[in-house]
């Protein structure tokens, strides 16, 4: 089974007209993106926070992922959100699986395809950035960080701006409570998570800063998925040479992301041998 994954397309229109070219040519059984899909609209209008995104998943997201399917012949098209994405977003998305051109991965709802399995999860840690939707606390006892931002009000349907401590105190649990409840299906199975796991070159920043999960981490040790595909860290396959990570038997691997090429991997999977045959970090100009 051939995979084709990237992330971190940030809503950018000539990322996805690179994904439905590299779809025509690999001609990929499932494609996955890995998270922060959508424009950043927080930084763009302040009265269209939140607002920007479904109109882009309604409009042009689904144009281009319906010409990424037709142009491979490629039926799974598999999703997750990430950090810079609204919930507000979530709604859109639904319409699109409804309409079955695309699979929102969760880590409840196993997606099983030709014996491959998959699971998603959306959520980081903290980030300095202002959207908090998809932000947790990472272990239950980590502090807070000094700045908050806003996570959207579906009762008013706009953002609501709150501290640091209603957001990742009040308002929901940790990252490690999540992959508490994961329950792993059958092998073989890919976990694909937004956030890198912690310490291990797919979360190194510029600046030498791990920003990995270390829940997600422990989350992958306990349970050796196959293959977990991870995004958020642009920059890590640029800063530590490497672009895969063996955490005992499971291999990580992260696209990375520029704004000049749309960084991807593709992957070939022996289902019945419960194996990865080969792996490639490409661009696609």
């Amino acid at each position: 089974m051939k995979l084709l994954f990237s992330s971190d397309l940030h809503g950018n229109e000539s990322h996805y007209v690179r994904l439905t070219a590299l779809s025509a040519r690999i001609k990929p059984d499932v494609i996955i993106l890995g998270g922060d899909l959508l424009p950043d609209d927080s930084a763009i209008i302040p009265g269209r926070m939140g607002h920007g995104q479904p109109e882009f998943v309604r409009n042009q997201f689904r144009k281009y992922v319906s010409a990424a399917r037709d142009a491979g012949g490629c039926k799974n098209i598999l999703v997750i959100f990430g950090n810079h994405d609204w919930t507000s977003s979530v709604e859109a998305m639904n319409e699109l699986a409804s309409d079955g051109l695309v699979k929102v991965l969760d880590l409840q709802h196993p997606f099983t395809i030709g014996g491959l399995s998959f699971l998603g999860y959306s959520c980081t840690p903290p980030t300095p950035w202002y959207v908090k939707d998809f932000e947790r606390l990472d272990l239950p006892g980590d502090i807070p960080p000094l700045l908050g931002g806003a996570r959207w009000d579906a009762r008013f349907s706009r953002p609501g701006t709150h501290s640091a401590t209603v957001i990742y105190k009040q308002r929901g649990g940790s990252i490690a409570d999540d992959m508490a409840a994961l329950r792993p299906p059958s092998d073989p199975w890919v976990f694909v998570a937004h956030a890198p796991p912690y310490n291990s070159k797919l979360d190194t920043m510029f600046d030498g800063q791990l920003a990995g999960s270390k829940s997600i981490r422990a989350a992958i040790e306990k349970h050796q998925p196959l293959l977990s595909l991870h995004g958020h860290i642009h920059e890590a396959p640029r800063v530590t040479g490497q672009y895969r990570s063996e955490i005992g038997k499971t291999v990580s691997a992260t696209a990375g992301q520029s704004s000049g090429a749309l960084h991807h991997l593709v992957i070939d999977i022996d289902v019945p041998a419960r194996a990865i045959r080969w792996m490639e970090h490409g661009q696609q100009a």
